[in-house]
């Protein structure tokens, strides 16, 4: 007769599986999607010459963003000491990697011409152009991402020197700056340097653009962690550890709401035509974007503040973070074309087409697919001929004290 524990693992499995097949059927209705959109063209989505920008460009900026943010592990791990986060550090490694892989595919399907894509910014370049500054960190930032992930896989292994520890520290801890302030930051200027659209031109936007980006890293590192702890083989984070990742989002939560108070409060009183048509946007016909956007900051600040020590209701701070986020980029990135540039445009609402909306759903299944998959491939802190060890990822070398027994490869 099976143990309680041997049913668990079964339906664990079951579960897994089951995840699996619906994520793959996403995933093929996207890529039927995507077929149809390049034999066809873009007339088959809700884009146009008045709103280039749309869906794509949305999942874009939020998962850049999640990629930015997901390094805060790395730095919390290795800058702060903090070894309750060691359990976390592949995979968010694993996770920024692939957040990064899904704004390149968001890209891809927006272009269209994926070897086009590829060839900016080395064929295809314009050094005027903040583009061609942000293509080269997205890569540069994929070559840091991977070099975290070999060495973090050694550590995982059991078979990393010190110089190898070294290396990994050291990684982790520049990942953070560089993705904030280099690859980030200057991302958010993309759309503060087009002077013509007011919703955009601010000098504010790369520092905000930062900022929620660790908001939305965190949020997902929480909610991977949770669904680790449960349905996983062993608890990367403990109760404790979770309770203080909901400290730090609780904290950037409000710096990132405290710059959109401020936005809010300029568009109100600035008196500019063009801000005064995005703001009618905003609490017009995108009214549901904006009180996910505002009421999830506001009910996840409430949550993360005083039952942040409860697991379940962590859990239901973060989605909301999710979901205020998500719904945040979409309105940044739709509202600025509400105001056409010339009188005899017409102004049209862009909304997403069932095109758009199956790949973008399809984005996100093929990412969680590839983790879902990869995650059992590449050792992770379960998997490896030793255990995970703190002390080791944090480059000391102290032998195990009295009583404890010595690692074995």
């Amino acid at each position: 007769m099976a143990t309680p524990e041997a049913k668990r693992r079964n339906t664990a499995e079951y579960a897994y599986f089951g995840a699996l097949a619906v994520l793959t059927a996403v995933v093929g209705l996207a890529v039927y999607a995507w077929f149809k959109q390049t034999t066809v063209g873009h007339v088959l989505t809700g884009l146009d010459d008045a709103t280039p920008w749309g869906l794509y460009i949305v999942g874009f900026v939020f998962f850049v963003g999640a990629s930015a943010g997901s390094t805060v592990i790395g730095l919390m791990i290795h800058a702060f000491g903090r070894e309750d986060y060691a359990k976390l550090g592949t995979r968010a490694i694993f996770v920024g990697f692939l957040s990064l892989a899904a704004a390149m595919t968001n890209i891809a399907v927006d272009v269209g011409s994926i070897p086009r894509m590829i060839q900016l910014p080395w064929v295809y370049h314009n050094p005027t152009s903040m583009f061609f500054y942000t293509s080269i960190t997205y890569y540069i930032f994929a070559g840091i991402l991977l070099g975290e992930l070999y060495y973090a896989v050694k550590l995982t292994k059991g078979t990393a020197s010190g110089r190898d520890r070294k290396i990994a520290k050291w990684l982790s801890i520049a990942a953070v700056p560089f993705a904030l302030a280099i690859l980030h930051a200057p991302h958010g200027a993309l759309f503060a340097v087009v002077k013509a659209r007011e919703f955009w031109n601010n000098p504010l936007l790369p520092p905000h653009f930062a900022v929620v980006a660790l908001v939305s890293g965190t949020a997902i590192m929480i909610l991977l962690a949770v669904a680790t702890n449960k349905w996983g083989k062993t608890e990367i984070a403990s109760p404790k550890t979770l309770s203080h990742m909901g400290g730090l989002l609780a904290f950037f939560l409000v710096v990132a709401a405290f710059m959109d108070l401020f936005d809010f409060l300029v568009f109100t009183y600035s008196d500019n035509p063009t801000g005064a048509s995005a703001w009618d946007v905003i609490w017009g016909p995108q009214l549901g974007f904006s009180i996910v956007h505002v009421a999830g900051y506001v009910l996840a600040i409430g949550i993360l503040l005083f039952k942040r020590s409860d697991v379940r209701w962590l859990t239901a701070a973060s989605l909301l973070v999710i979901a205020g986020v998500a719904a945040y980029r979409y309105n940044l990135v739709t509202i600025g074309f509400a105001q056409p540039l010339l009188p005899f445009q017409e102004h049209v609402q862009y909304w997403p087409s069932r095109y758009e909306i199956s790949m973008a759903l399809g984005i996100v299944a093929l990412i969680v697919l590839s983790y879902l998959i990869l995650v059992r491939v590449i050792p992770m802190e379960e998997t490896g001929k030793a255990r995970w060890d703190a002390g080791k990822l944090l480059g000391r070398e102290e032998k195990p004290g009295a009583g404890e027994p010595e690692l074995q490869a």
